[in-house]
């Protein structure tokens, strides 16, 4: 009995050559999701972050539609680069790690607030950049 040729990768859809690409392309579109969810609100109820009634309008350098604003577009670009991950380009994959790492940073901010969603947020950014970074032993050659 022969063993047949394994089958080359080029014929194989990007989604399909690693289930942890896939699995980053989704998480990477949910944190972008979140994101653009904890902009809006930054943006438009300022008293949402507020912990302490002397606390005022101010987080770390800006206030909190700076912020909001910032986070919004941070999401924006997460599910830009979630698509480009679905499609299999490379620079997608370094662009959604490099995003997953400034959301992790962007959570610290607001991690004395509401810590439970912030560390969930962090955890899902910290998945997102395993799975794009790791690459799979099951996959032959270049990865996606």
């Amino acid at each position: 009995m022969e063993s047949q040729p394994l089958p080359s990768n080029s014929n194989v859809p990007p989604m399909e050559r690693s289930h942890w690409v896939a699995y980053a392309g989704i998480l990477l579109m949910l944190s972008g999701l979140c994101n653009i969810i904890d902009g809006f609100v930054a943006v438009l109820d300022h008293g949402y972050y507020e912990t302490t009634a002397n606390h005022g309008n101010r987080l770390l350098i800006f206030n909190y539609t700076a912020w909001g604003w910032m986070f919004v577009v941070l999401g924006i670009a997460q599910i830009l680069a979630s698509l480009g991950v679905f499609l299999g380009v490379r620079a997608a994959r370094i662009t959604g790690i490099v995003l997953a790492s400034l959301a992790v940073i962007g959570q610290m901010i607001f991690l004395s607030t509401f810590p439970f969603w912030s560390l969930f947020i962090m955890a899902l950014s910290l998945l997102v950049i395993f799975g794009l970074a790791v690459e799979p032993r099951h996959v032959q050659g270049m990865r996606v």
